[in-house]
């Protein structure tokens, strides 16, 4: 499992959505899925402005999303602990291939674009066939990333705030 103290404020966000994501759903345990509809719920977030920036209709996306993860199986009972939900395989390759990402654009915290590239690169399943329905690719994404981040890196744990992705002007230096 990654460091999370590696993980950005917006980051530790999205993987505690995640979790919340799959326990309202009564899901057992954490999917791409789940992830990808956490970093897609923020409506003026990185992700959702990069989508829109690459031509993409990021609510039908998060829709699709949503649809997705209401349709995994649910664990209900008195069986089931509710608190405890786990992180599938596939999850935990996306968040490595995540750190990777970080790593390789010489950042030091891992962002909200480095969980989604993370995602880009290890995704399966359903979260691959949502990927692929609506024209994701990580070079497209990284192109969009470029036009907002520039050649700055992620040296604190809240950079997303300082990224002009709506073109707004940022208050942050």
């Amino acid at each position: 499992m990654m460091n999370t103290n590696k993980l950005t404020q917006k980051s530790l966000e999205v993987v505690q959505e995640a979790q919340n994501i799959a326990i309202r759903n009564s899901n057992q345990q954490i999917d791409q899925l789940h992830l990808l509809d956490a970093l897609l719920a923020d409506e003026n977030g990185l992700i959702t402005g990069l989508l829109v920036k690459m031509g993409i209709d990021a609510s039908a996306v998060r829709d699709r999303a949503d649809e997705c993860v209401a349709a995994l199986p649910k664990v209900t009972g008195s069986g089931r602990d509710p608190d405890k939900v786990y992180v599938t395989a596939d999850t935990d390759k996306a968040l490595s291939a995540a750190e990777d990402a970080a790593k390789h654009m010489g950042d030091e915290y891992i962002s909200v674009e480095h969980l989604f590239i993370g995602l880009i690169d290890k995704c399966r399943d359903k979260t691959a066939d949502i990927i692929k329905l609506f024209g994701i690719t990580k070079g497209k994404f990284l192109e969009a990333l470029k036009t907002v981040r520039g050649n700055t890196r992620v040296t604190t744990d809240n950079p997303e705030d300082t990224y002009d992705v709506h073109g707004r002007t940022s208050s942050t230096p």
